[in-house]
């Protein structure tokens, strides 16, 4: 049971983790791309290229592979807790999470619907007795 707790509290450390990372990348693409824009207005735009053109040109790639890996992490680490997550929460707020991502997303799949139906059923039952 520690070792469970602890790998639990581990993972939860490690999706904050990759998404603040996540988000302050996403601000300094934006930094980046206002930079960009000053550069490209600027009557010196020669000049700055000159001496720092190849970081002008280097930064947004660069940050773009950050996201990228960023976003794969963020990706693993979800598919990985999915069943942490789903062993803590009951059967009406998980038919709740996966009607809310059906209809935002249009996720749905014949599988999908059928689980629905039943667990629809199942807490129906629950509540008339």
């Amino acid at each position: 049971m520690k070792k469970k707790s602890s790998s639990q509290v581990a993972w939860a450390l490690l999706t904050e983790g990759v998404t603040q990372a996540r988000v302050e990348t996403h601000r300094a693409q934006h930094l980046v791309g206002r930079a960009q824009r000053l550069v490209d207005a600027s009557e010196q735009k020669d000049h700055i290229y000159q001496v720092a053109g190849d970081i002008v040109l280097a930064l947004p790639k660069r940050l773009e592979r950050l996201a990228t890996v960023l976003d794969r992490t963020g990706l693993a680490l979800s598919k990985m807790g999915e069943d942490f997550l789903e062993s803590r929460l009951p059967l009406s707020e998980k038919v709740m999470v996966d009607e809310a991502i059906e209809a935002a997303f249009n996720r749905g799949t014949p599988h999908h619907s059928m689980i629905k139906r039943v667990a629809r059923r199942y807490l129906k039952k629950g509540m008339e007795q």
